[in-house]
């Protein structure tokens, strides 16, 4: 058997449910703009806070891949919130006219948007966004840096550029998504303290993220059930925490990298 032992060194889960009320608990606490950053992809970490946002009386509001990843989902059975219940950011794109009064307009290309109270160039967005720029509930930086307190801004660290517009004060950055594990993803991390600091952000980061791997105990346990005559513990740096599977009758071979 072949196990990934990623957390095999934890022994216990952080719920969803557990991060709903910690987060909630934390945001009640703050009159600013509430920045979190959580996967793209994770729809179930969106639903969190999409509830988060209900417990503070708040609106969520997600990017426009979050939106199209939505309205995948529209129209099943699925426990995910409607594009409606959601607010959609439209971000500045290369004519950066986002939200700005004095602009030029030339006929059949340019896209008014009144709402925004600018005009901006289509040729900005790509095909499958422009959808999304004409729903009744996009909003941009301006609104985030007018009412602050109305909104959980989601922000990954692609994102943050955009807080050179929104200019948010006495706001609060929540992290729900992991903790790095190359170099890359430290670097990474260290830009990302140095834009809350430009911006006196601060971090909350602990106990505010589950992961979708199993703990130590239930990745023994799960071994123990199947009873293979060998286990090949991978993806871990604590490889020695299976060890106690040999008082079972396991054996426990560490896999080893052979280079030419």
């Amino acid at each position: 058997m072949i196990s990934e032992g990623t957390r095999i060194d934890k022994k216990e889960n952080i719920s969803e449910d557990e991060i709903e009320q910690r987060a909630s608990s934390e945001i009640a606490k703050h009159k600013g703009l509430v920045v979190v950053n959580y996967p793209v992809r994770d729809l179930d970490r969106l639903l969190t806070f999409y509830k988060v946002a209900q417990d503070t009386e708040r609106k969520l509001v997600i990017s426009l891949k979050q939106a199209y990843l939505l309205k995948l989902f529209q129209g099943t059975d699925n426990v995910y919130p409607d594009l409606s219940d959601v607010i959609i950011y439209k971000p500045r794109k290369g004519w950066g006219l986002i939200g700005d009064d004095n602009f030029a307009c030339v006929e059949d290309e340019w896209l008014c948007a009144d709402k925004m109270g600018a005009k901006e160039s289509l040729r900005d967005y790509k095909k499958w966004e422009r959808e999304f720029l004409e729903y009744d509930n996009v909003i941009n930086y301006k609104d985030l840096q007018e009412n602050p307190q109305d909104y959980i801004f989601r922000c990954d660290f692609f994102e943050l550029k955009e807080l050179i517009d929104i200019k948010p004060a006495n706001g609060v950055y929540i992290k729900s998504s992991t903790e790095p594990f190359d170099n890359q993803m430290e670097i990474n991390e260290k830009k990302v303290h140095k834009w809350l600091k430009l911006f006196n952000l601060p971090l909350f980061d602990k106990e505010f993220h589950a992961s979708g791997h199993a703990n130590g105990q239930e990745i023994l346990n799960m071994i123990r059930d199947i009873n293979p005559e060998k286990v090949y513990p991978v993806h871990t740096v604590y490889k020695d925490k299976f060890k106690e599977l040999c008082d079972d009758g396991i054996e426990v071979i560490y896999p080893i990298l052979h280079k030419n």
